[in-house]
């Protein structure tokens, strides 16, 4: 068989590569196929643990485009006002990031509280806020989102136009169901599958208008079959990249979160991880709207492989619990809009609609991965201090 000069050279410095790595050709094809795989790839240098943050329900609320006439309460109208939106969300986003650095942002649903948000203001308002950062950030839709008059398909261009953002509407059940991998050191460490929850109660006919935005809580089977051969493909040629969830409203295995650490207004604020088994945080509320309580979607995600499934939704939930090897976490509430955990002087926590009395709970939830393995490491919950 003849060879050019050039497939030459590459086959000899693909046997360089492989003599120093210890893999084989096909190895090494393997795991450029794997990152091939991802709808968008985070370049990690080497050398550092990468670093994944995740902010949940800024829901960002604007008074001014209330629909309905007394919708909220006469200092709900002077608290949630249109000039307020850097008070009560922006600034808290920033200080958390500044503190923590990270390598990709998570946003895990209600970017905005859309019924409040029909002329699409406050959602452009909080694209160009998070673009300004120049940090990769991966959205997913909430329940609130596509009650906007705007159109989840308009909320969609906007967010897949925004450099920053990663962001893919599929025609699958959903707005945005697509892939994030991390990559260093030429490998595929971990791929966050951001996927649409659905259970939008008052979606907007503009949003319905595209055929697949959906009231109805859960995954589609299309969604199910998507993840389902797109995880098992990669797993297929890298068998050691981590696979995590994101999406907005948690699965009924979530219950047995607050089985295990009941809710009450006393409960500690521990927000680091418990040396025995990693667990953190708090829970302010008891749980509501979840959905899979027959598991079936569980005991799929664990046949796949993943370890963890990071979810919003529940304002006054943070807690991250380790179950049956899978971490499963509520991320941290990143705005006072909507419901807000409330730190009493007397030290108890009291889930409230501001305003309210007391110190707000606001930040997010840092997830270290390790640069060897991927693998989720002190993880923990920045509380904003300012």
């Amino acid at each position: 068989m003849k060879y050019s000069v050039s497939n030459i050279i590459i086959c000899m410095l693909l046997a360089v590569c492989c003599l120093f790595t210890g893999c084989t050709p096909s190895q090494s094809e393997n795991k450029e196929e794997a990152l091939m795989i991802p709808d968008f790839i985070v370049e990690v240098e080497s050398g550092r643990d990468p670093v994944v943050l995740q902010l949940t329900d800024p829901q960002i609320l604007d008074a001014a485009q209330q629909r309905v006439p007394n919708r909220i309460s006469s200092d709900q109208e002077i608290y949630y006002a249109t000039s307020l939106i850097e008070r009560h969300c922006f600034r808290y986003i920033r200080e958390t990031i500044e503190a923590t650095k990270p390598d990709l942002i998570l946003l895990t649903g209600d970017l905005v509280y859309g019924e409040f948000d029909d002329n699409g203001t406050s959602f452009l308002a909080l694209v160009e806020f998070m673009e300004s950062l120049n940090i990769p950030w991966a959205p997913v839709f909430g329940n609130h989102d596509n009650e906007s008059k705007k159109g989840a398909d308009w909320q969609s261009a906007q967010l897949e136009a925004a450099e920053n953002c990663l962001f893919k509407q599929r025609t699958l059940t959903g707005n945005g169901n697509y892939t994030v991998g991390i990559k260093q050191d030429g490998e595929l460490k971990r791929v966050f599958f951001m996927v649409d929850s659905n259970g939008c109660y008052s979606i907007s006919e503009e949003s319905r208008a595209n055929g697949h935005t959906i009231s109805d809580v859960g995954f589609g089977k299309d969604q199910i079959d998507w993840y389902t051969k797109t995880a098992q493909s990669i797993t297929k040629l890298s068998p050691s990249t981590k696979i995590s969830f994101a999406f907005h409203i948690q699965l009924g295995i979530f219950e047995e979160i607050g089985a295990r650490y009941p809710s009450d207004e006393s409960v500690d604020i521990d927000t680091a991880p418990n040396k025995m088994n990693g667990d953190f945080g708090y829970l302010g509320a008891n749980l509501k709207s979840a959905w899979d309580h027959d598991r079936s979607v569980w005991n799929g995600l664990k046949a796949l492989g993943v370890d963890s499934i990071f979810v919003g939704h529940e304002h006054c939930n943070s807690a991250s619990i380790l179950y049956e090897g899978i971490r499963l976490q509520y991320g941290q509430k990143s705005s006072t809009y909507d419901r807000v955990n409330y730190l009493k002087k007397d030290g108890s926590i009291v889930g409230a609609y501001p305003p309210s009395g007391g110190t707000p709970l606001i930040g997010g939830t840092v997830m270290t991965l390790s640069q060897e393995d991927g693998s989720i490491q002190n993880s923990h919950i920045y509380l904003c201090e300012k």
